[in-house]
């Protein structure tokens, strides 16, 4: 009985140190999905702002194509060379504007 109990109080507390820790990851992950979606819809918001938004893609496309500039900068792309091919692949003069808010909202780490 006593063996029991011991068991019973260890497992207990093995469970809730459990529960302890996965919920700190399920709110954490929620945290950095609400971050990412905070930064996305502020992108969103600064390339139509500011008329930057890419002609012809959707607001999802032009998230990907956000991140996509951030991933060749951090890979050593130019800023100068980002923006050309910005303005070059999507045919239109904005790139600059466009840059500039995919790396303030989408990569604010890359300019640090």
């Amino acid at each position: 009985m006593v063996i029991d109990r011991i068991r019973l109080r260890t497992f207990t507390v093995a469970c809730a140190a459990t529960l302890v820790a996965l919920g700190t990851v399920v709110v954490g992950g929620a945290a950095a999905t609400a971050d990412t979606g905070t930064a996305e819809a502020a992108f969103f918001d600064e390339i139509s702002l500011n008329n930057a938004a890419l002609p012809g893609k959707s607001a999802d496309e032009m998230i990907i194509a956000g991140y996509a500039t951030c991933g060749h900068l951090r890979a050593g792309v130019s800023v100068l060379d980002e923006i050309s091919a910005v303005e070059r692949d999507y045919r239109f003069d904005q790139g600059t504007l466009f840059v500039s808010a995919a790396t303030t909202n989408l990569c604010p780490d890359f300019a640090s």
